[in-house]
């Protein structure tokens, strides 16, 4: 368990967290998100660090923190150390040093720098080279496909009112990405430019050294203290939910399985049909399961080699399922040449969908032919850099910047997204799998938190930031049944000493969909503490319903003003349900 330790150095106030440096912020302005070290090995997973000896001494005007770690995995020979700063004038030095007793293969390893989101889309920004070229610049309002800064040595952006920030990398070149490809709210400047060779071998006798240094100038406003209450507004322009569904596996289901997801009254149910012998028996058991289910069904046909042995069972699926997405290991985003072949061996008429099985990126960087499609789908989780429960849900902000982003890539077709899960489904980046194990007891693909409140929260901040876009025709969360789904499998957990679940147990995030039946509209919302508290507010023809996630490990009080106004406790670490009357004009 982490223990965050607020800090100070003159006029910036941030945390430290086992070795990171985070929410950096100057008169309430967060001008640096966190500054860490990662090492990715050589699939692109990021490993954890072990710190073995560690000290921290606070003064007031700033501090001195003295650390050493180690790495696991691949990097178990790595040995590091570090010295992190911070002066009365509001500079930060984050200094690393490193070295390895036998070699291994890395795709990244060393310091990186996350600036927020928030704030920061469109910021202006200058952009010092190695060679001493100075480029003017801004940080991207739209995502950016591709690094939108390469070669950086500095970068330097206006903090608040008369502030100018500098963020100067020492010990290689760095660059940066635009984060929010992957559903990070941030950008991130790290070093070992993506151009190079990789995976790169470290090799006894070759230290790593670098540094990245925050410096500040101009008028430095004064710290302040962060307000008493969480104050969370309103806006009265309601905005359809997304049609909300959740993936069919491990069929067949018992009856008390489906009753359970029948409660739910989804829109929806997705089925994955693989391309082997079964497949054709698989869509026929999924009908029946949406019929029992009273959904509708998503087909994703993945890597089908011979369509045309669906053409029976499509027959009789077609009349329940308002979607039919083309999948091919071999390509990132569905090809026009695959389309073409799934369209006339099952017919050009069906609601067909296109689109990547992995995220965001890859539909920003390969746009699909949209034409011949009714939808356009991709998928996200919130794991694909960072595993700790502040990014994680600080990652929910940046799912309404995708969903608008979104809309200029699908054009004219339908936006679907999913599957969504909580941790990464698969690494579709990694260039080894059978080398790519987990990080805990549990598959890569579960996570414990799937049976907790943070899930839940997680899911209902998720919800709020697809629908605030208006974009998201619909969205399919998690699986259904078992340690990635709603609710746990009526002949219980498949590892229940590492998923500690029950026979037929609601996880917290069932509870959540089922307390959205008969809501079909949300209210925007904002929270001015969102790491605090949040909400999420939506509205059906008997009232109001607010969804108030207190972050915090202390009780908070979270007043709800605008469309709204009300005042409401909510207990530490939890996902409160309040039920108010309809507004009236």
């Amino acid at each position: 368990m982490t223990t965050v330790i607020p800090l100070s150095a003159g006029p910036l106030r941030l945390d430290y967290d086992s070795g990171d440096l985070r929410a950096i912020r100057l008169g309430g302005l967060e001008i640096v998100r966190r500054i860490y070290v990662v090492f990715q090995d050589r699939n692109w997973t990021a490993r954890p660090w072990i710190i073995e000896d560690e000290t921290i001494e606070s003064h007031d005007d700033g501090f001195d923190i003295a650390l050493r770690a180690r790495g696991t995995f691949d990097a178990s020979p790595f040995t590091w150390s570090a010295e992190i700063t911070g002066a009365a004038d509001g500079t930060l030095r984050y200094t690393f040093d490193g070295a390895t007793a036998a070699p291994f293969l890395r795709n990244r390893l060393g310091l990186c720098v996350l600036h927020p989101m928030e704030g920061f889309a469109g910021r202006a920004c200058t952009i010092m080279a190695p060679d001493g070229s100075v480029t003017p610049s801004a940080f991207p309002a739209e995502i950016s496909p591709h690094q939108p800064f390469r070669d950086v040595r500095a970068m330097e952006y206006p903090g608040t009112p008369g502030s100018l920030v500098r963020v100067a990398f020492h010990g290689e070149v760095f660059e940066t990405e635009d984060h929010r490809n992957w559903s990070d709210a941030s950008y991130k400047t790290y070093c070992t430019p993506i151009s190079l060779p990789f995976p790169a071998e470290v090799r006894p006798g070759e230290g790593i050294a670098q540094s990245v240094t925050v410096s500040l100038r101009g008028e430095m406003p004064a710290p302040g203290e962060p307000p008493s209450l969480v104050t969370v507004t309103v806006s009265g322009d309601e905005v359809a939910l997304p049609a909300i569904g959740t993936q069919v596996t491990d069929l067949p289901w018992t009856d008390a399985e489906i009753l359970a997801v029948r409660a739910l009254h989804l829109d929806h149910l997705m089925v994955t049909v693989a391309g082997d012998a079964n497949a054709a028996e698989t869509l026929r058991q999924a009908v029946d399961v949406a019929q029992a289910t009273g959904t509708r069904l998503r087909v994703r046909l993945t890597d089908i080699n011979d369509y045309a042995s669906l053409r029976g069972a499509v027959s009789a699926v077609a009349p329940f399922a308002d979607s039919w997405m083309v999948v091919r290991t071999a390509d990132k985003v569905t090809s026009a040449a695959s389309l073409s072949t799934a369209r006339e061996a099952l017919g050009a008429d069906l609601p067909w969908c296109v689109g990547t099985d992995m995220y965001f990126t890859e539909l920003n960087r390969q746009p699909p032919d949209t034409r011949d499609s009714s939808w356009v789908a991709f998928t996200l989780n919130p794991q694909v850099h960072a595993s700790d429960d502040r990014s994680i849900l600080q990652n929910t902000a940046s799912q309404e910047v995708i969903a608008r982003n979104a809309q200029r890539v699908a054009n004219p077709a339908r936006i679907a997204v999913g599957p969504v899960s909580l941790r990464p489904r698969y690494n579709p980046d990694a260039t080894d799998p059978t080398a790519d194990p987990s990080n805990t007891a549990l598959p890569s693909s579960v996570d414990a938190r799937q049976r907790t409140w943070l899930g839940a929260v997680w899911t209902a901040l998720s919800l709020r930031g697809l629908t605030q876009a208006g974009t998201i025709d619909s969205v399919t969360y998690f699986e259904a049944l078992g340690w990635r789904g709603l609710r746990e499998r009526d002949s219980g957990p498949v590892d229940p000493a590492a998923f500690l679940s029950y026979s037929g147990e609601e996880f917290p995030v069932y509870s959540l969909l089922r307390d959205l039946v008969g809501y079909g509209h949300l209210l925007p919302s904002r929270s001015d503490r969102p790491e605090e508290a949040d909400a999420l507010v939506v509205s059906g023809p008997s009232g109001m319903r607010v969804f108030i996630a207190n972050l915090s490990a202390d009780a908070q009080t979270v007043v709800l003003e605008g469309a709204i106004s009300a005042t409401i406790e909510a207990d530490p670490m939890s996902l409160s349900v309040i039920d108010l009357p309809r507004r009236t004009a």
